[in-house]
């Protein structure tokens, strides 16, 4: 009798959940519009999830659960049995309203009626960005930069005058926008040409075809939702800038876009130039048997690049060299001038008066060419052939070792070099982990020394002894 009633209050137990689901209604517990990724975040579908399976799992003939109402056509399907997918022929655009409708009397497949929310509603609402184009290098953008502005519908060109702005770091006002001809737009485009990525990017997330319309007039009703703006006064070299596309802006309609955007940019660095040459200590001269470099901050003309000279004291001149890989190029930042050079003597660097990188601008520092410059004699070295090297046992422990400006104190002595050995016996991992230490030991190590605003690089690569005081001294 006791195991009968055991086994009545677990089967109790175990039905009670099944009954407390099968009391509930299904009902939509996802109803929202999305994007696929391709247009900026703009509505491309529009999601129904129900709380329960509303269809057998894998029926391609299951009939939509809901009506459609919008201006622009849609496809739907099933993606699993509780969730439905509006999918629209193209993103939405702006000021245009759906509606969706339940069925009526929609079931589940247990034949459960949904309840609760019957109709869902989509409002595209006024101008919001849907991408922006701004040429550059490297993401850089020009003082005088035009920006591009994709809406999801037309905006109205006064509103984006007064609610439209750049925002400056380091500048503590709003710098209001200019809104250009309509044909700028065009004109941009067409300039950067149909292979151009930043122009393919632009127009898909835009929602715009990649091929523009022929005719004139199709082609400015193509990019009616394009606006061109500049920002009023021209933008600080060097500084980091944002776009804000304002709640404010409104369409001809009067909608508004109802949510701010905003979109950051950092401004070019002014076009300057810089000698740089290596150097034994801050303040010593260039070291004549190193290159020596000019690089500017943008691009220059390659036949201008070619008429920079370096003018010794004794009369010798250098020209830069260029990489074979460069030559066929049209313009170049980056000049060397290979070692090594006439020592102990003043030079001269010479840059073309009327040098100017593609956009035209001048030299910011004109005014220090020609540069005077001071190279140094040779520094005196003594140095191993190569980083690692071979000791035969039975010859005293001799490697090459190669010398430069200390030649007469060498002369007719016989130096040695104190040092340690060690015998590494052992495992294989032992002998692992001294190749691996020694590996290590030829690691480049720089160190930035001296007061903040005057530091030096010291070079301390080798400086710390492999053995440290392991092994038997050796000359």
């Amino acid at each position: 009798m006791r195991k009968t009633l055991w086994r009545a209050l677990i089967l109790s137990l175990l039905m009670t959940p099944a009954a407390a689901i099968g009391d509930s209604a299904p009902q939509v517990t996802l109803a929202v519009p999305g994007s696929a990724g391709t247009s900026g975040g703009a509505i491309e579908r529009f999601t129904l999830r129900f709380s329960e399976a509303m269809v057998p799992l894998g029926d391609p003939r299951a009939a939509p659960p809901a009506k459609l109402t919008c201006p622009v056509g849609a496809t739907g399907r099933w993606v699993d049995p509780q969730t439905f997918v509006f999918d629209f022929e193209h993103a939405l655009p702006g000021e245009i309203s759906c509606k969706i409708n339940l069925n009526g009397k929609l079931a589940s497949t247990r034949g459960a009626e949904v309840e609760g929310a019957q109709e869902f509603a989509i409002d595209t609402g006024g101008p919001s960005a849907r991408a922006v184009l701004a040429g550059g290098i490297d993401s850089e953008i020009e003082e005088g930069q035009v920006f591009l502005v994709a809406a999801n519908v037309a905006p109205d060109a006064r509103s984006v005058m007064v609610h439209g702005y750049c925002a400056v770091d380091g500048i503590g006002e709003k710098i209001a926008l200019n809104v250009l001809k309509p044909e700028v737009a065009a004109q941009i485009l067409g300039g950067l040409g149909d292979n151009s990525w930043d122009r393919r990017n632009f127009l898909e997330n835009a929602g715009l075809p990649q091929k523009m319309p022929a005719n004139a007039a199709d082609k400015a009703r193509a990019l009616s939702t394009i606006v061109a703006v500049k920002c009023r006064r021209p933008l600080p070299p060097g500084r980091d800038m944002a776009l804000l596309w304002d709640a404010g802006i409104a369409s001809a309609g009067g909608r508004t876009a109802a949510r701010d955007q905003r979109f950051d940019f950092t401004v070019r660095k002014a076009f300057a130039a810089r000698f740089e040459c290596s150097r034994v200590n801050p303040q010593a001269g260039c070291n004549p048997v190193s290159a020596a470099h000019v690089r500017f901050t943008a691009p220059i003309p390659m036949e201008k690049a070619k008429a920079i000279r370096l003018t010794f004291a004794d009369g010798t001149v250098r020209t830069p060299v260029v990489d074979d890989d460069a030559k066929s190029n049209p313009a170049i930042v980056d000049l060397n001038f290979e070692g090594p050079f006439p020592e102990a003597q003043a030079a001269t660097l010479t840059i073309p008066a009327d040098i100017q990188d593609a956009s035209g601008r001048v030299l910011e520092n004109a005014e220090r060419f020609p540069l005077e410059v001071k190279f140094d004699r040779a520094p005196p070295l003594v140095k191993f052939a190569a980083s690692f090297g071979i000791l035969e046992a039975n010859e005293g422990g001799v490697l090459p070792v190669t010398v430069r400006a200390v030649e007469p104190r060498l002369a007719q002595r016989l130096t040695s070099v104190g040092g340690a050995s060690l015998r590494i016996d052992g495992s294989d991992g032992r002998i692992a982990e001294w190749l691996r230490k020694l590996d290590d030991a030829d690691d480049s190590d720089y160190r930035d020394e001296g007061p903040k605003d005057h530091t030096h690089s010291v070079n301390y690569t080798g400086a710390t002894s492999l053995l440290a005081g392991q092994g038997s001294a050796m000359t």
